[in-house]
């Protein structure tokens, strides 16, 4: 699984999706890109997979547009 979701400027974490593969996590994280794109509240964009049975870990950033 792949959590999909933004960073505001202020710190906060907001979860868009979630999804199961590469390839949707790709088409998500960029269809939500393009729909805030206007947003100037997002620092960026993530991509967060599953390291442990509890912990998760970024490791794809988007800077918004």
């Amino acid at each position: 699984m792949i959590k999909v979701g933004y960073t505001k400027t202020d710190g906060t974490d907001v979860l868009h999706e979630t999804v199961a593969s590469g390839k949707s996590a790709s088409e998500s994280i960029a269809l939500l890109a393009d729909n805030k794109s206007g947003d100037t509240s997002i620092n960026c964009f993530y991509l967060e997979m599953q390291i442990t049975e509890t912990e998760w870990e970024k490791y794809a950033f988007v800077d918004p547009l």
